[in-house]
């Protein structure tokens, strides 16, 4: 029987290190369709542009196409920049890189460099860069990163800490630090850190913090930070159990999936108000959903979910779902079809 789960995980390093916060872990004992080879159930305006089994794919009202990136390695997390060309993770097994390729797939740079391997043979100098999200007005990047690392050969750990840079200008992710960025997070060690930055139209920055209760359990809170020197405030509780945080255009709607401590989550909506989110909204109830995110009209959400624990990841949506009345659940992809579930939608106008 397959199985899905939206417990993040990676081993690393022939599974010496496991951070939960990488991949999505799943079974299967059939292979799903390509979504290029079915038609998406719910035509929608622009170009939604989504990641399966290592490529990404651009969905246009009834048709879908492959882009034309660079064989090897796992394409994923897309993300739509104002001019419409994307920045994309390039994933292999022991480190990732970001590149920025054209609405086609063709590179226009790799902006990291992340393996080190070949120069220092240990896995352990290599790096990681993920969730990348761009700022409000189009001109830097904040994104998760595994720098700085531990002192040399003591240990393979991964916490990720959140980091911005400016888009115009070379950064260098190094096991000191990110040169040329900025450092906002400092994560719990043994977590896996921060993740899911998502940058703030007030120059602040929400995300989700993996934090050490002391007791030999972690906790997850939607954390926000007004600049990179600033404390983190906790918007959610521990019991709720907050993720994937999505803001709409409006700087103040966020999308979020909460557990609260069930076996099953919540795909919630609330307001963002100074450093306070109001009583959330249920949209979806009782799914095993992630990474929700906005059109860029900000009046329609997308989403992963699974139908049953056994299904597929499929893409999801809801109209109006930062209104007071939010339209029904509807299946984009076709049920066959499974998408990676930690790869959020990117939706453009164009």
């Amino acid at each position: 029987m397959k199985r899905a789960s939206i417990l993040i995980a990676l081993m690393i390093a022939s599974g010496l290190a496991a951070n939960r916060t990488l991949a999505v872990l799943q079974s299967h004992t059939t292979a799903a369709a390509l979504i290029s080879s079915t038609s998406p159930q719910v035509r929608l305006r622009g170009t939604i542009y989504v990641s399966q089994d290592g490529a990404i794919y651009a969905i246009s009202g009834s048709s879908v196409r492959r882009l034309a990136l660079l064989s090897g390695g796992n394409w994923t997390q897309p993300r739509v920049l104002p001019d419409g060309s994307l920045l994309v993770i390039r994933r292999f097994d022991a480190y990732s890189d970001l590149y920025h390729v054209t609405a086609a797939g063709h590179v226009l740079s790799r902006m990291t460099s992340d393996d080190q391997s070949t120069s220092n043979s240990t896995l352990q100098l290599d790096h990681w860069i993920l969730w990348p999200a761009i700022g409000p007005d189009g001109t830097d990047v904040s994104f998760a990163t595994d720098a700085p690392k531990p002192a040399p050969n003591q240990g393979y750990e991964v916490d990720f800490s959140l980091w911005s840079a400016p888009l115009s200008a070379a950064f260098t992710i190094g096991d000191t630090g990110v040169t040329g960025g900025t450092r906002w997070s400092v994560p719990d060690l043994y977590t896996g850190g921060d993740i899911q930055p998502v940058p703030l139209p007030d120059g602040g920055i929400l995300y989700s913090s993996y934090a050490n209760t002391g007791k030999g359990t972690v906790v997850t809170v939607l954390g926000l930070q007004t600049g990179p020197a600033s404390p983190m405030r906790s918007l959610t509780t521990p019991a709720q159990d907050c993720g994937s945080p999505a803001v709409a255009p409006d700087g103040v709607t966020v999308a979020m999936v909460c557990t609260n401590s069930g076996q099953s989550a919540d795909l919630e909506v609330a307001t963002l108000d100074g450093n306070a989110l109001s009583t959330p909204r249920v949209v979806a109830a009782n799914c095993l959903c992630n990474s929700p995110s906005w059109s860029a009209t900000g009046d329609n959400l997308l989403y992963m979910n699974a139908a049953d624990p056994n299904g597929n990841f499929g893409l999801w949506y809801i109209a109006n779902a930062g209104g007071a009345h939010p339209g029904a659940t509807r299946r984009v992809t076709d049920a066959s079809v499974d998408l990676d579930a930690t790869s959020a939608a990117a939706w453009s106008n164009r």
